[in-house]
Parts: structure tokens; C-alpha cells; sequence
């Protein structure tokens, strides 16, 4: 390939022009600094688009860089004005993952390029690997739909306040649905499960009652708890998720609330725990307590079995 190395002013290079472009979330300030101390190591590789215009294969972040450093020109290498789309995109693409792993929207952003080119056969099978994937179909339908997203969900997702996996059932939601949910989720804060379980309450809990997702997430309870001073995050999330989850299950969270104000009449001690059957399907409770000796164990089954007369007791076990 013939290559020549020429000083382009940086107002001829089009930066808005992001065919080969395959990075994202990235922070120029080391760069800066680099371009600072010992100038651009690296000339951009560039290819004339016209008398006038040059468009960026491989250095978008070096051109950044120097026009916020204030520069007006720089040394560039140009390719053949022969050189394909699809050349020029390797290019970029070898380059790239020549000396860093990409981080999950880039990954996306590099699959969708690669299928413009090439079969999700040859994708899955020579390129995966060089992005750190297993060479499997199921990574490009994980991962091509991120780099469609919103910018403040993909910056999310970078910053890890949203979850990859949480980030591909925002995907399957409306543009509405998606920023209501995107918006709580970043507020919040919330681990994997929780996100998880926040997706599946207002999902259900919007088709249970016919309204629009946006809708339970923007009710007044929830707005009052978010604005609420009194409370740090965590206890917002809580109290958020607690919200959501009598909504989704009134019956069984009304049971629970039943079940926990038997056990403060029965008074057990801080040690001893009883528990109900999950979602009470069933009638096998479980009793838990700790003991330091057989002795120990005797006073505690004594102690116990004290109480199994206790009308409150019998009510908590019965109904």
C-alpha cells in the first residue's frame, strides 16, 4: 500500500467523519499530556476525500487532542486514494486492538462495522477472538445492540451505574420506557440483582395495570422518595425497590408485612430466626439458632418449646 506523509492544516481534517472510528467513553488528558511533552509520536493516518478534505482512519483521539491543545496543523500519513472502505477500516480495527482491549460499546461499535464488510460467519470466527469474545453467534446478539443506545446509557454502562446485561433489556424497551428506566437506574445506583429486579417490577407491574412503563416509574410515591432529604441513596434504593416490589406483589407483600408483625408479638430472641415458605407455597417453615454447647442446644429447645402454646405463635403458623 503506498503511503505518503504530508502537514495537513487541522481545519482539512473532518472530524465529524466517523466511518473508522472505534473509540468511545475515552479521556484525552494523558494524551495531552504526551502530545505535550514529546509532540504526536504517531502521525494520524488520514485519506483525501477531496481536493481539500481528509477523513481519519486510525488517530481520532490524536486530532482531538491537538485541536484542543490549540494546534493548526500536523504531520500526517496518507494512504492510496485506492484504499477501500473495507482497508481502511482493518486498518483502524488492527490498530486499535494492537495495543488495548475495547471496552463493551466499542466491542458493539466494531461488531456492527465488521458486518458491514464481512459474514457473521468470519466474524464470529476470526475477529471475535482479537476483540477478548468467545467465538460464539450468541456475543454478537449480546453485544451489537449496545452501541445503538443513548449516550447517557452508554456512559452509564462505562461508569458501571448500569449493567451490560441490565443495558441489553433497556434495548427491547420503547425510547420513552427506556429513558424513564435508564434515568431511576442512574439515580440509584443499584447492584446487578436489584437492577434486575427493578426491570421485571415495572415491566410487569405497567403490563398488569395497562399503563406505559413511564408511567409507573414516574408515580408521585416514587418521585417523593427520590426528592425525599431525609434519605442518603442506599436508603432511597430501598425504599424505591420496596415500593416497586408491593406493586408488583401486593398479596404476598401484605402477607410478609402480616408475618413480620406476628413475629414482633412473639418476641424471639435477636438469634433466633423464623421463616416463612418461600412466597408461603407450602407450609414447611424453617428455625434457626445458634448454641456453644449441648447444654446450650437443651435450654434453647426448652426455651422453645415453651412457647408452642403461645396464641401468637399458633396464629404466626396457621394463618
Amino acid at each position: 500500500m503506498r503511503q505518503v506523509t504530508k502537514h495537513i492544516d487541522l481545519k482539512d481534517i473532518d472530524r465529524n467523519d466517523t466511518l473508522f472510528l472505534l473509540s468511545y467513553g475515552y479521556d484525552l488528558g494523558p494524551l495531552k499530556d504526551s502530545i505535550n511533552q514529546v509532540g504526536v509520536i504517531n502521525p494520524p493516518l488520514v485519506r483525501q476525500k477531496s481536493d481539500t478534505t481528509y477523513q481519519i482512519i486510525c488517530g481520532y483521539k490524536r486530532v482531538h487532542a491537538l485541536s484542543e491543545l490549540g494546534a493548526a496543523s500536523t504531520h500526517c500519513t496518507i494512504v492510496s486514494p485506492a484504499t477501500g472502505d473495507e482497508e481502511s477500516f482493518l486498518l483502524s480495527f488492527y490498530d486499535t486492538v494492537s495495543h488495548r482491549e475495547l471496552n463493551p460499546i466499542e466491542k458493539s461499535m466494531a461488531i456492527t462495522r465488521l458486518l458491514n464488510y464481512f459474514s457473521e460467519e468470519k466474524v464470529v470466527s476470526d475477529f471475535l477472538p482479537l476483540l477478548k469474545l468467545q467465538p460464539h453467534s450468541t456475543q454478537l446478539a449480546t453485544l451489537k445492540p449496545l452501541s445503538t443506545l443513548e449516550r447517557t446509557i452508554k456512559d452509564a454502562i462505562l461508569a458501571g451505574t448500569i449493567d451490560v446485561r441490565t443495558a441489553l433489556k433497556l434495548v427491547l424497551l420503547d425510547g420513552v420506557s427506556r429513558e424513564a428506566c435508564s434515568r431511576l437506574l442512574i439515580t440509584l445506583r443499584l447492584s446487578l440483582s436489584k437492577q434486575t429486579a427493578l426491570m421485571e417490577y415495572v415491566s410487569e407491574s405497567a403490563l398488569r395495570e395497562n399503563l406505559s412503563i413511564g408511567e409507573v416509574i414516574n408515580s408521585p410515591h416514587i418521585r417523593f422518595i427520590l426528592e425525599d432529604e431525609q434519605l442518603n441513596l442506599p436508603q432511597k434504593g430501598e425504599a424505591v425497590m420496596s415500593f416497586l416490589r408491593k406493586r408488583r406483589f401486593p398479596q404476598l407483600t401484605a402477607k410478609e408485612e402480616e408475618f413480620k408483625r406476628g413475629l414482633r408479638q412473639l418476641r424471639l430472641p435477636p438469634d433466633v430466626r423464623l421463616k416463612h415458605p418461600p412466597f408461603f407455597e407450602g407450609n414447611t417453615y424453617s428455625l434457626t439458632f445458634h448454641f456453644t454447647s449441648v447444654n446450650a442446644l437443651r435450654k434453647r429447645l426448652h426455651d422453645f418449646e415453651s412457647r408452642l402454646d403461645d396464641r401468637s405463635l399458633l396464629t404466626l403458623l396457621e394463618g
